[in-house]
């Protein structure tokens, strides 16, 4: 994978980030529920990629889903830009009320389930992604990786597909991808660290 090709995916997840903010603005002004549709079509991938990370069955993470855009939409004033970027908010609202969802209904939990599945170091490297100085570090940074693991991050934050999926595609078992992706976000963490000072 070319640095090309990783400042192409950046910059078009910055851009939808960037239309995140724009209209999550404007639904702060004046809630809105056509505003509210562009904000479901921009995240929704994303976030069924958290929940579906959580829950493993499709048809549960839909009906989740869409508890977490009402959430969303309830709880939209609540927002503080200065915390974290609208994605990653959304995000961990959709985590968390994915967890709360596997609880409420007493689900089997699979043997290898965490409820740490999605950190939030990994959350983090949505608001980082949505920067434009740190979108040149975090580019640099993930040319560090080996490139298999720099994919799957792709995969799975960019383009919000699950470690199922992603094992399916690349013919490796999840439970691989899952170490891998454990173990390269304390170093991309630490490269990020080290370029601020």
């Amino acid at each position: 994978m070319t640095l090309y090709y990783t400042a192409y995916i950046t910059n078009k997840f910055h851009k939808m980030q960037k239309d995140i903010n724009i209209y999550f603005k404007k639904l702060q002004k004046n809630k809105s529920q056509k505003t509210f549709k562009i904000i479901y079509e921009l995240s929704k991938v994303q976030l069924f990629g958290v929940i579906l990370r959580i829950l493993k069955k499709p048809e549960l993470s839909e009906d989740c889903l869409q508890e977490v855009y009402v959430k969303i939409w309830h709880q939209s004033s609540s927002y503080c830009e200065s915390k974290a970027s609208v994605m990653t908010w959304m995000s961990r609202i959709a985590r968390n009320h994915a967890i709360d969802y596997v609880r409420r209904r007493e689900l089997p939990i699979q043997e290898d389930f965490e409820l740490s599945v999605i950190s939030d170091e990994q959350l983090d490297l949505l608001d980082n992604v949505n920067n434009q100085q740190i979108n040149k570090q975090l580019s640099k940074c993930l040319q560090k990786l080996k490139p298999e693991v720099m994919n799957i991050l792709f995969m799975s934050y960019f383009n919000g597909l699950t470690y199922d999926n992603i094992a399916q595609v690349l013919e490796i078992p999840p439970s691989t991808i899952k170490t891998w992706v454990r173990r390269a976000m304390p170093v991309l963490k630490k490269c990020m660290e080290d370029s601020h000072e």
